[in-house]
Protein backbone atom coordinates (compact mmCIF):
# COMPACT_ATOMS: atom_id res chain seq x y z
CA UNK A 1 0.00 0.00 0.00
CA UNK A 2 1.07 3.65 -0.58
CA UNK A 3 -0.29 6.38 1.57
CA UNK A 4 0.97 9.02 -1.33
CA UNK A 5 -1.25 7.49 -4.24
CA UNK A 6 -3.75 5.47 -1.83
CA UNK A 7 -3.19 3.04 -4.23
CA UNK A 8 -2.29 -0.92 -3.51
CA UNK A 9 0.78 -1.51 -5.34
CA UNK A 10 1.07 -4.92 -7.31
CA UNK A 11 4.91 -5.26 -8.22
CA UNK A 12 5.35 -7.75 -11.58
CA UNK A 13 7.89 -9.91 -12.22
CA UNK A 14 10.41 -9.30 -15.01
CA UNK A 15 11.66 -6.87 -16.85
CA UNK A 16 14.07 -6.53 -20.40
CA UNK A 17 14.98 -2.91 -19.58
CA UNK A 18 18.11 -1.84 -18.24
CA UNK A 19 17.23 1.66 -16.86
CA UNK A 20 20.23 4.10 -14.51
CA UNK A 21 18.77 3.69 -10.89
CA UNK A 22 16.30 1.12 -11.47
CA UNK A 23 13.83 1.43 -8.74
CA UNK A 24 12.97 -2.31 -8.70
CA UNK A 25 16.12 -4.75 -9.94
CA UNK A 26 15.28 -7.67 -7.60
CA UNK A 27 11.97 -7.76 -9.63
CA UNK A 28 13.90 -7.88 -13.30
CA UNK A 29 14.15 -11.57 -13.89
CA UNK A 30 11.81 -13.49 -14.56
CA UNK A 31 11.59 -16.25 -11.68
CA UNK A 32 8.34 -15.90 -9.81
CA UNK A 33 9.11 -15.92 -6.05
CA UNK A 34 6.45 -14.42 -4.27
CA UNK A 35 2.33 -15.41 -4.82
CA UNK A 36 0.77 -16.82 -7.54
CA UNK A 37 -1.93 -14.42 -9.44
CA UNK A 38 -5.08 -16.34 -7.70
CA UNK A 39 -3.48 -15.22 -4.35
CA UNK A 40 -2.68 -11.68 -5.48
CA UNK A 41 -6.18 -10.94 -6.03
CA UNK A 42 -7.08 -12.10 -2.99
CA UNK A 43 -5.06 -10.83 -0.48
CA UNK A 44 -5.86 -7.40 -2.68
CA UNK A 45 -9.34 -8.20 -2.61
CA UNK A 46 -8.98 -8.43 1.24
CA UNK A 47 -7.48 -5.46 1.53
CA UNK A 48 -10.00 -3.62 -0.88
CA UNK A 49 -12.75 -4.48 1.94
CA UNK A 50 -10.98 -3.38 5.05
CA UNK A 51 -9.84 -0.61 3.52
CA UNK A 52 -11.76 0.73 1.10
CA UNK A 53 -12.11 4.20 1.35
CA UNK A 54 -8.61 4.03 1.99
CA UNK A 55 -8.15 2.51 -1.57
CA UNK A 56 -8.70 4.82 -4.68
CA UNK A 57 -6.55 2.48 -7.34
CA UNK A 58 -4.45 -0.32 -8.17
CA UNK A 59 -0.80 0.15 -9.46
CA UNK A 60 0.61 -2.46 -11.69
CA UNK A 61 4.49 -1.70 -11.26
CA UNK A 62 7.29 -3.67 -11.70
CA UNK A 63 9.61 -5.13 -13.10
CA UNK A 64 7.80 -3.77 -16.20
CA UNK A 65 4.45 -5.24 -16.51
CA UNK A 66 4.47 -4.01 -20.28
CA UNK A 67 7.37 -6.95 -20.58
CA UNK A 68 5.19 -9.15 -18.61
CA UNK A 69 2.48 -8.98 -21.14
CA UNK A 70 4.39 -9.45 -24.30
CA UNK A 71 6.09 -12.59 -22.39
CA UNK A 72 2.43 -13.86 -20.88
CA UNK A 73 0.01 -12.15 -22.76
CA UNK A 74 -2.93 -14.28 -21.95
CA UNK A 75 -2.07 -14.65 -18.06
CA UNK A 76 -1.71 -10.79 -18.01
CA UNK A 77 -5.14 -9.82 -19.43
CA UNK A 78 -6.78 -12.51 -17.44
CA UNK A 79 -5.06 -11.40 -14.25
CA UNK A 80 -6.27 -7.64 -15.14
CA UNK A 81 -9.82 -8.76 -15.31
CA UNK A 82 -9.79 -10.06 -12.21
CA UNK A 83 -8.29 -6.94 -10.97
CA UNK A 84 -11.45 -4.92 -12.48
CA UNK A 85 -14.03 -6.85 -10.53
CA UNK A 86 -12.43 -5.10 -7.53
CA UNK A 87 -14.00 -1.94 -9.23
CA UNK A 88 -11.10 0.05 -8.82
CA UNK A 89 -9.28 1.96 -11.63
CA UNK A 90 -5.87 0.08 -12.78
CA UNK A 91 -2.74 2.06 -13.76
CA UNK A 92 -0.10 0.52 -15.64
CA UNK A 93 3.43 1.77 -14.87
CA UNK A 94 5.82 1.09 -18.16
CA UNK A 95 8.86 2.99 -18.72
CA UNK A 96 8.03 2.21 -23.02
CA UNK A 97 6.03 4.86 -24.85
CA UNK A 98 2.28 4.65 -25.36
CA UNK A 99 2.75 3.84 -29.42
CA UNK A 100 4.68 0.52 -28.51
CA UNK A 101 2.16 -0.72 -26.34
CA UNK A 102 -0.81 -3.47 -27.65
CA UNK A 103 -4.16 -2.40 -28.30
CA UNK A 104 -5.09 -5.15 -26.22
CA UNK A 105 -2.65 -4.50 -23.21
CA UNK A 106 -4.09 -1.22 -23.25
CA UNK A 107 -7.72 -1.23 -23.18
CA UNK A 108 -7.60 -3.59 -20.77
CA UNK A 109 -6.04 -0.95 -17.81
CA UNK A 110 -7.47 2.69 -17.21
CA UNK A 111 -4.31 4.31 -16.95
CA UNK A 112 -1.09 4.06 -18.41
CA UNK A 113 1.92 5.70 -16.99
CA UNK A 114 4.87 5.72 -19.79
CA UNK A 115 8.30 6.88 -20.10
CA UNK A 116 11.65 5.37 -18.19
CA UNK A 117 13.28 7.37 -15.28
CA UNK A 118 15.70 9.69 -16.67
CA UNK A 119 18.11 10.43 -13.63
CA UNK A 120 18.82 14.06 -15.14
CA UNK A 121 15.27 14.57 -15.91
CA UNK A 122 14.50 13.92 -11.84
CA UNK A 123 11.70 16.52 -10.70
CA UNK A 124 9.21 16.77 -8.16
CA UNK A 125 6.32 18.83 -9.83
CA UNK A 126 5.04 16.19 -12.42
CA UNK A 127 2.18 15.64 -10.74
CA UNK A 128 -0.26 13.90 -12.86
CA UNK A 129 -3.84 12.58 -11.92
CA UNK A 130 -2.71 12.69 -8.32
CA UNK A 131 0.44 10.47 -8.55
CA UNK A 132 3.58 12.30 -8.72
CA UNK A 133 5.94 11.10 -11.32
CA UNK A 134 9.90 10.64 -10.84
CA UNK A 135 10.67 12.47 -13.80
CA UNK A 136 9.47 15.06 -16.23
CA UNK A 137 9.64 12.91 -19.44
CA UNK A 138 6.92 10.54 -17.85
CA UNK A 139 3.13 10.72 -18.52
CA UNK A 140 -0.13 9.28 -17.65
CA UNK A 141 -2.67 8.48 -20.30
CA UNK A 142 -6.29 8.13 -19.77
CA UNK A 143 -6.89 5.18 -21.41
CA UNK A 144 -10.48 6.30 -22.49
CA UNK A 145 -9.24 9.85 -24.14
CA UNK A 146 -7.13 7.71 -26.11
Amino acid sequence: YSIQTKSIDIFTIGCEGNCVDCCNPEIKDWSLRGMDSKQVILKVQKLIEQFDSLVDRVLLVGGDPADGYKRYPKEFIEFVQQLRLLDKPIYLFTRHSIDYLDKELISSVDYIKTGPYIPDLKCDDNIQYGIRLATSNQKIWKVDEL
